[in-house]
């Protein structure tokens, strides 16, 4: 029998501007998100407020991601964005992060699980798809991500 595999196809690119986080005792951080947006050849949108992010940061140091973004499309109409994640705190990562080092998607395991809401009928279509976001970069005030829809 054949190994299964799962089709993806390109989606967007999601980036988003961040300021140090808040930290909660060692085990939550809370981020203000100053700027995001989307861009692909379907859609184009810009961060509206309020919007956030959340670390959980785990016993083992990896993060679990729980983001709300609230978006508006080119032409005014909003679209929520909500994901959860992982980034995998592999040995020295945390100091090349903390040292504002922008870290290639190369050498980071840095995964997210993004479902968007609309009232839109314009992008409807972003209510009925499952998309995984895999890190282009990260670090520096930023995180870019590239979004994949599973087919």
């Amino acid at each position: 029998m054949a190994e299964p595999t799962l089709e993806t196809r390109w989606l967007m690119r999601l980036r988003g501007a961040i300021e140090p986080p808040v930290c909660i005792g060692d085990s939550l951080m809370v981020f203000n998100v100053l700027e995001a947006s989307i861009e692909s050849p379907r859609i184009t949108a810009t961060l509206a407020n309020p919007s956030g992010d959340w670390v959980r940061v785990q016993p083992n140091g990896n993060w679990k991601l729980d983001v709300r973004l609230l978006m508006m499309a080119d032409d005014g109409m909003p679209i929520y964005s909500h994901y959860n994640g992982v980034l995998r705190m592999d040995a020295g990562l945390g100091e090349r992060i903390a040292s504002g080092e922008t870290i290639p998607g190369s050498d980071i395991y840095f995964r997210s699980a993004p479902y968007f809401e609309t009232a839109s009928e314009k992008y409807g279509w972003l209510n009925d798809l499952l998309a995984i976001g895999k890190i282009a970069s990260f670090g520096g005030g930023e995180v870019l991500y590239d979004v994949f829809e599973v087919l």
